[in-house]
């Protein structure tokens, strides 16, 4: 897209070699941050996306991708592009990331929302003549609306590995007053669909035709690669192997990426996909004896279930570990020691992405004793790593003596599962230097304050360890933190959740969270922009002596 930024633009811009680096990872930094970190992982549908940051300098910035699951089961999917490039475009596109997630939220008239995105661009310079393909799949009905606001139109490979492209719906760019105009397609079992800037099919050596057919053939290629040549049978055996594959999002992702970047480009690149699937992976249910070897049973056939899925590690590792920790607890304390009864294991994922996970048992419960510091830890753990945990109580039935009713422990976490975002230098330039490891080194001063030395990138694959590990140095948020991110190299969307989560922990308890920034750095500038208060210091702290025997490196102190 056309506009490039000026040096005055950047904020903080350093003269020389060093400041293009500097600045080129100030706007990766920001992409990142107001990007999604994790897709959706849906019952019905697979999605994957692919972002590469144009390569050169401060050129990166307007395009942006998300997938909304919405409150009918469906799921919006959205690639747009703004505008310009550099900072200022960056923020821009967070705001309309950020309004149209809201607006798909509040409004079930696709049209109305298409009408107050186009107000909210035309009363915001930064967005005016913005591009965006927007369309919204039912998994279970098949139906596809669509609208492409000076986008270009989304690809459909079907499950012969034929692609064809549907009808523009000749609506204008945002923020230009051009009435919204929606078209409704179908998307059969094992299709797919695609939405990708114009960075994907725009080449100076082809005109837009040219680069759409190379696109779609390019596509084709990706989604009937894999089954061509193991699958020899009839064409209606390809045909449900096509439908049955898994991997047909990622992979149309990352070829069509790949395959028509090869040449350079000078823009973002962004694909998003979302295949439609017959049947969903159905639910997971067991009964088991209340004793040890059980637990065997139930964290291995949940794993496999969780593997079926295709959820993010991250997540699959949170569900486990809450898994084992609730069915732990109904082994132990359900039923009376020598009198083994019945532990149920229901496992679900919702059309919102949401598995709930129930562990129910029908013996006594027993609220564990303050005094007792052995009791107790196992809910605590599992209430940490998932989003809900649960305890209730079903009904007592007729005739049932006191405390016989049974416990049902209701885990609830929304699955995620990466996108690709990478930055797309080109080899031309300098090698950055690698990151420092993921580290968080942990201690409790004399005056009862606890303090945390962060270290590396922080972003979907370490923001859960972060969150674990503040939480457990406050001592559940139940005294003062005191965390340094001066050494954080990179702070994502999901670093930025989890400190707002320990943070709203400890504002539970009515303690302190003081974050510590290096002026200029990424960790300040995206908590700056997420209004997320942290301070600037330099004063250091004396070394201390951390959990676990180790020392503390010096951490700097508002």
């Amino acid at each position: 897209m056309p506009g490039t930024a000026h040096d005055d633009d950047i904020p903080g811009r350093v003269a020389g070699d060093a400041g293009v680096v500097r600045d080129r990872g100030i706007v990766a930094v920001l992409q990142e941050a107001l990007l999604p970190a994790a897709l959706p992982v849906l019952p019905r549908a697979r999605i994957a996306a692919r972002y590469l940051a144009a390569g050169q300098e401060q050129s990166a910035g307007g395009d942006w991708f998300d997938a909304i699951p919405l409150a009918d089961g469906s799921v919006a999917l959205v690639v747009g592009d703004v505008v310009g490039h550099g900072v200022t475009a960056a923020a821009a596109m967070g705001q309309l990331r950020a309004v149209l997630t809201e607006l798909l939220a509040a409004e079930a008239d696709l049209g109305h929302v298409l009408q107050r995105a186009d107000t909210f661009a035309a009363r915001t310079p930064a967005l005016r003549a913005a591009t965006l393909a927007l369309a919204v799949l039912d998994p279970v009905g098949g139906t596809l609306r669509y609208t492409t606001c000076g986008h270009p139109p989304p690809l459909v490979i079907d499950i012969d590995g034929a692609a064809r492209y549907l009808e523009g719906t000749g609506t204008g760019p945002l923020g230009t007053g051009s009435p919204p105009v929606l078209a409704t397609s179908g998307l059969a079992p094992g299709e797919l669909v695609l939405l990708y800037s114009d960075g994907l099919i725009e080449r100076p050596d082809r005109t837009i035709a040219e680069g759409m057919a190379e696109l779609a053939v390019a596509a084709a290629g990706a989604v009937t690669g894999a089954v061509t040549g193991a699958v020899t049978e009839a064409p209606a055996e390809r045909a449900l192997a096509l439908a049955a594959d898994p991997a047909a999002a990622e992979r149309v992702c990352q070829r069509t990426v790949e395959l028509l970047t090869r040449t350079g480009r000078a823009d973002d690149i962004t694909a998003l996909a979302a295949q439609r699937f017959a049947d969903p992976v159905p639910a997971l249910r067991l009964e088991l004896p209340s004793e040890r070897p059980s637990l065997t049973t139930a964290r291995d056939a949940f794993a496999g279930w969780l593997s079926r899925l295709g959820a993010a590690a991250d997540d699959a590792d949170a569900l486990h570990l809450a898994l084992v920790e609730v069915f732990t607890n109904a082994i132990e304390h359900a039923y009376p020691r020598g009198e083994p009864g019945i532990i149920e294991l229901e496992a679900t994922l919702g059309d919102d992405g949401n598995v709930e996970c129930r562990v129910t048992d029908h013996g006594s419960w027993r609220q564990p004793d303050p005094a007792d510091a052995d009791r107790g830890h196992g809910l605590m753990v599992a209430g940490q790593v998932v989003d809900q945990l649960l305890v209730s109580h079903p009904p007592q039935p007729p005739g049932g003596t006191a405390g016989s009713r049974g416990t049902i422990v209701t885990l609830r976490h929304r699955l995620g599962r990466p996108a690709v975002l990478a930055s797309g230098h080109d080899s031309a330039h300098a090698a950055h230097p690698a990151d420092p490891p993921f580290a968080v080194d942990t201690s409790i001063a004399e005056s009862a304050t606890a303090r945390a030395l962060v270290r590396g990138p922080v972003d979907i694959t370490t923001a859960d360890q972060l969150a674990r590990r503040l939480l457990s140095v406050s001592r559940g948020g139940t005294v003062p933190l005191v965390a340094d991110l001066t050494g954080v190299t990179q702070l994502a969307s999901a670093g930025v959740r989890a400190l707002y989560a320990v943070s709203g922990q400890m504002a539970a308890h009515g303690q302190d969270l003081t974050l510590i920034t290096a002026p200029g750095s990424a960790a300040h500038l995206v908590l700056d922009l997420v209004r997320l208060a942290h301070t600037a210091g330099d004063q250091r702290l004396p070394i201390c002596r951390t959990q676990g025997g180790g020392h503390m490196r010096q951490v700097r102190s508002a």
